[in-house]
């Protein structure tokens, strides 16, 4: 079955299992809890249906949350989440050391998919058990949709699920590979080395991937990096040309900032002066990668936000 058609039925059966839940959900709710002593069960559902909503936007918190926790937890410099509500929401990695680096980033990509099981169980022991407070149950519509959309290992329009990144990352796939070593680059710098300090070895020995793969175009945006800060004009300018050529495959979640180089043209590229002032202008518009403002390109630390899923961004499903 094509792809972009069993992302599209999987969404699908996603949504219409997670409603027959919020169905039973809000009978369970609207038949245990009163409101005054002749409250009708009519009266009860708007009540419902923006308790659901509510409980979305916690299981959303709490899904991201986790990545955040258990990332800081192992030292993989995560920063504050972006929650967004039925689209793709993401934490960022900036991971410190090089140590055991695939078990860290399976934890924090899994970390979201296991507390998602937690408020699904949570919810569904709220259901069967009178005792148990319907309440409980608010966020177990949206955890399961959570789970299926991002446990199926498929690739969105936004980016990779969680699990597609961590079945990637266990099974050693070329496209994880790659992932590996820009995550492995950015702990060896965030750890006080400097980029041209790294062995140019770790940037070229890698496995060949399609070049519309996120870990591709990260790692020839890098290759421009290291090259730039080793004083390789040429070089660098081959990649800096070659990552604008890249851009188009970036994902939707990434247009923004990336994209800005695409503003520079072709006439513009084949005219301008390679030189480390031209190539630094140019780094510095795009957002997503920092370069110190330090003048010295050869001491500008590197910082990137590499592509779990696999990106170093853990993303979710484009309907998530």
């Amino acid at each position: 079955m094509d792809k972009k058609v069993l992302s599209t039925v999987i969404t699908v059966a996603a949504a219409v299992l997670s409603a027959a839940l919020a169905g039973w959900g809000g009978y369970v709710f609207c038949t245990q809890v009163k409101i005054g002593q002749n409250s009708e069960l009519y009266a009860l559902i708007p009540v419902y249906c923006i308790l659901i909503v509510l409980g979305a936007f916690i299981d959303e918190i709490i899904h991201e949350g986790a990545h955040f926790l258990a990332g800081a937890i192992c030292s993989m410099g995560v920063k504050p989440p972006k929650i967004r509500i039925f689209k793709s929401s993401s934490v960022e990695m900036y991971p410190k050391g090089v140590k055991a680096m695939r078990l860290r980033f399976v934890i924090t990509a899994a970390a979201g998919l296991l507390f998602d099981l937690l408020i699904i169980a949570l919810g569904i022991i709220a259901l069967v058990v009178p005792s148990v407070p319907a309440l409980l149950a608010l966020g177990l519509p949206y955890a399961f949709y959570s789970f299926v959309i991002n446990a199926v290992p498929l690739e969105y329009g936004s980016g990779k699920t969680d699990g597609l990144v961590i079945c990637e990352a266990l099974s050693g796939s070329p496209s994880s590979q790659v992932m590996f070593a820009v995550l492995k680059i950015q702990g060896k710098v965030n750890s006080g080395f400097l980029l041209r300090e790294i062995e140019e070895s770790w940037l070229l020995d890698v496995p060949q991937i399609q070049e519309d793969d996120i870990n591709f175009i990260i790692l020839t945006q890098l290759r421009y990096e290291y090259y730039l800060a080793k004083g390789d004009d040429s070089t660098a300018y081959k990649y800096f040309m070659r990552y604008k050529q890249l851009i188009r495959y970036l994902p939707s979640e990434y247009s923004g900032s990336y994209n800005k180089r695409a503003d520079y043209d072709e006439e513009e590229a084949s005219t301008a002066e390679v030189n480390p002032a031209n190539l630094d202008g140019a780094a510095k518009e795009n957002n997503s990668e920092k370069l110190s403002e330090n003048s010295d390109a050869d001491d500008a630390p590197f910082e990137e936000a590499a592509a779990l899923q696999g990106e170093a961004d853990i993303k979710h499903g484009e309907n998530n």
